[in-house]
């Protein structure tokens, strides 16, 4: 026999079928459409937002290594070539320090070398804006915008040269060496942005050799692993490379993986992403399902005909797999546009000093795109099992109703709301699927409203800022144009206390200050200071010889904040004494100093200036109100001891507080006392707050939109399954007219059935929904501390009414279309 080649006529009933059933088709093409852009925009804005942060953390690190061991031997170096879990390891080496950039004696920037593997695969990914070449010969440099900037270079050029004045580590008399360089290169590194870091000037190798810097010494390594579980690679590096006394290997990051936030992040995420692609699978194949379920007859009578039944599999998975060729693009192209619009938009939103990266990866794409097409392809399995064992004469009668059960008879059967509550579960597969998709699409919704009306724009405000109103000095910012400057003058000063809005003012002063170093006060707290920030501990030697190394701010605190602080010490200090200055106040965010104790401060207004000595009081954080900060503690004195140990303090901040009516007013009065004026800046509560509603909004466009998408997802599952149900039963509505059942009754009847899946769906929504959203509220709030748990009742309430009108309406309408014709054709079809 010869083999006969059907594939044409194949095609050909599968173009056919899909050009007389387009009503279906179009829901079915709606259905893999809503899928696809749901996935794709939900894992473009997370990708996003997680590459923005991911990228954050490097940049302020400085690096994108795991890890960093100090004074590595050679020995040493020549294992880590043979570790299997070492991805790359990059050298680098301390030669020094250039002080005195642009005529700040505080400025000082450390000298660096870095090998090929260190700068390329360690350090290129944290920088950005880099033009140029790494240094190669003796006499050439790189250096950092901000640097540049400090020596009054604004346009840098290749070639130029720059000055440096500079001290060798490897130095025992510390001379002071005076040279020019050319500049090959200059790039962003954020040093502003980390603590006690003021940047870095890249050396070639020929200098570093010159300088005698020896890896032994004043080396590193850093190592790339080949997975992220940093801490388990430190302990094997530890073993494998039998660390000295004197080494130390730390992690570079100080973000742990795996601490609670991340981990409440992570189970959060997998919720919603599991929710979005079950409500997608359910919505693609209960429309597949139902769609096949419909031409069961026109299957059954192709089988009359000769249609095999592996032909009738292929005509469904050919018509399905035309229906995602059509779907999947738009879905795709759809969830570009809003990555490309609406995802920038909420990137802006947050607080990301280095910078926002838009995820536009092909992986989001594809992936979302084959999981529609393999939903798609899988959907089609079971129905097209069922439509090829059905004989024709079954298929003639099919009707996809499940009849009546003889036990289900009862003294109060004719009562119309339980015949509704009995239709509904004649087939149990297609309720379940009903309530699931329903309970799903609402459920999403009520956990991101939850989620975004339960950020308080005012606890917000309130955690981060203390007052009202904030006037600061910039030029007491590290790397700020121009130097140090009295911009807040005692004229500004008695206009803003003159304001009759201003309720409270008060004023803090700053000076830089060197603390003499004193291994029993100090030493504990430099070892927690090195722990706390990942960085080598400097030794008392180090700072032996360079005195200035610990160094800091001195605060001079008005005396309300005194009273303040006083209440919450466990031992309050006496205020008598410390408005004459002979106790001071310690910044408290590393605990590690004895109250009681005593030190010796230095102001750094000159090389003459006095030592004094002060008793240390306690420890206090007071953070906002320190411009800087340096590798000592800051140090909280009265201002009167302040004025005493400095002529003319200066003025960092002005704050100001009103009451909240009032906060128009002063804004406006302080804005236009300020105007012009580019040194200060003025911060407020009431901008603040206007910030945060935005991305408030923002939040609420984004994840409003998908979970309103995911409960359409529900509601169009709904309004297919009923539409379709009514359809395939009106031959039995029909019979059930005939004898005596009026349209009026029939129609009541299919409104008991959408109300008992409104009320099913509510209440599984109240107990077990409700749930889940305080249950993600309560992983929200452990990263987000101004959280306030807020039921979303407003919105979830429109979308109830939004879904009990589908469900009501939805049923009687497809009712209605059956009964447009007249009851003998429909009888005539029952038969």
């Amino acid at each position: 026999m010869f083999r006969n080649n059907t594939k044409t006529a194949v095609n050909r009933l599968a173009a056919g079928s899909m050009r007389i059933s387009r009503a279906r088709n179009q829901v079915v093409v709606l259905a893999i459409f809503l899928t696809t852009w749901l996935i794709t925009s939900f894992f473009s804005i997370g990708m996003s937002v997680v590459k923005s942060f991911d990228e954050q953390e490097i940049k302020l690190a400085g690096t994108k290594a795991q890890a960093v061991l100090t004074a590595p031997t050679e020995e040493q170096l020549r294992k880590i070539k043979n570790l299997n879990y070492v991805k790359a390891v990059g050298l680098q080496t301390g030669i020094g320090a250039s002080d005195g950039i642009g005529g700040d004696p505080e400025a000082a920037v450390q000298i660096v070398w870095y090998d090929a593997a260190e700068w390329n695969t360690m350090r290129m990914p944290a920088i950005s804006q880099w033009k140029g070449t790494y240094p190669a010969a003796r006499n050439e440099i790189a250096v950092p915008l901000d640097v540049l900037q400090q020596m009054g270079i604004s346009k840098p050029e290749i070639g130029m040269d720059i000055r440096l004045d500079y001290k060798l580590a490897s130095d025992s008399k510390q001379l002071r060496h005076e040279e020019k360089f050319k500049l090959t290169g200059w790039f962003n590194d954020y040093s502003s942005l980390r603590l006690g870091d003021r940047g870095t000037v890249l050396v070639s190798e020929p200098f570093m050799k010159e300088s005698g810097a020896a890896m032994q010494t004043s080396g590193a390594a850093s190592f790339l692993f080949t997975g992220k579980d940093t801490e388990n690679f430190i302990d094997r590096l530890q073993t494998d490379l039998q660390l000295t006394k004197n080494q130390k290997l730390n992690e570079v990051s100080s973000k742990k993986s795996l601490d609670t936030g991340g981990q409440a992040t992570l189970i959060g995420y997998g919720g919603l992403v599991l929710f979005i692609m079950l409500s997608g699978y359910l919505l693609i194949y209960n429309v597949l399902y139902i769609s096949v379920a419909g031409d069961t007859r026109f299957y059954g009578l192709l089988k009359t005909i000769g249609v095999t039944r592996r032909q009738i599999r292929v005509l469904i998975r050919k018509q399905a797999l035309r229906l995602a060729l059509i779907g999947i693009p738009l879905g795709l192209l759809a969830g570009a546009a809003t990555s490309l619009g609406i995802v920038p938009m909420a990137l802006k939103t947050f607080d990301l000093s280095t910078g926002r990266s838009l995820s536009f990866h092909p992986v989001i794409y594809a992936g979302a795109g084959l999981f529609a097409l393999i939903t798609t392809m899988v959907s089609c399995i079971k129905p097209a099992r069922v439509a090829g064992k059905i004989s024709p004469v079954e298929a003639a009668k099919y009707t996809g109703i499940t009849p009546y059960s003889k036990k289900s008879s009862s003294s109060g059967a004719s009562k119309l709301h339980r015949m509704a509550l009995r239709n509904i579960f004649r087939s149990k597969k297609r309720a379940i699927v009903v309530f699931l998709s329903l309970f799903l699409g609402l459920t999403t919704f009520l956990v991101i409203n939850t989620l975004v009306l339960s950020m308080s724009p005012e606890h917000f405000v309130a955690d981060y800022m203390k007052n009202d109103f904030e006037l600061s000095n910039r030029t007491m910012e590290l790397g700020y144009q121009g130097g140090k400057k009295q911009a807040i003058t005692a004229d500004l000063v008695s206009e803003v206390k003159a304001l009759k809005a201003a309720k409270d003012v008060r004023i803090t002063y700053a000076e830089r200050s060197t603390l003499v170093y004193d291994p029993k006060v100090f030493g504990a707290y430099l070892d927690k200071f090195a722990q706390t920030f990942n960085i080598e501990r400097i030794t008392d030697s180090q700072i032996h010889n360079r005195p200035d190394l610990f160094g800091g701010a001195v605060i001079g605190l008005d005396p309300a904040y005194i009273r303040e602080v006083n209440k919450k010490l466990p031992k309050p200090v006496d205020e008598v004494r410390f408005e004459r200055g002979e106790i001071a106040l310690l910044d408290g965010e590393i605990p590690s100093i004895k109250a009681g104790d005593h030190f010796r401060l230095k102001l750094n207004n000159g090389a003459g200036a006095p030592e004094t000595e002060l008793e240390i009081g306690g420890m206090v954080s007071l953070r906002d109100q320190v411009p800087f900060y340096g590798m000592a503690p800051a140090v909280y004195i009265s201002q009167t001891a302040l004025k005493r140990l400095v002529n003319d303090p200066v003025i960092y901040k002005l704050s100001i507080n009103a009451d909240r009516k009032d906060w128009p007013e002063v804004a406006k009065q302080v804005k236009a006392a300020v105007a012009g004026n580019n040194d200060l800046k003025l911060e407020s509560r009431m901008d603040m707050m206007k910030l945060i509603r935005s991305a408030k909004l923002a939040f609420y466009i984004l994840g409003g939109g998908l979970s309103l998408i995911l409960a359409l997802i529900g509601l169009l599952n709904f309004v297919n399954i009923t539409v379709t149900g009514v359809l395939a039963r009106k031959a039995e509505l029909a019979v059930l007219e005939s004898i005596g059942m009026t349209r009026g009754q029939i129609q009541k009847l299919l409104l008991f059935e959408g109300a008992w899946y409104a009320l099913i769906s509510v209440l599984l929504v109240g107990m077990i929904g409700n749930a889940l959203a305080y249950g993600a509220y309560d992983l929200f709030s452990q990263e987000a501390t101004y959280a306030v748990y807020t039921f979303p009742a407003i919105p979830l309430a429109a979308v109830i009414v939004l879904m009990a009108a589908v469900c009501l309406t939805a049923p009687v309408l497809a009712y209605r279309k059956v009964c447009l014709s007249s009851l003998a054709e429909r009888l005539r079809e029952a038969a």
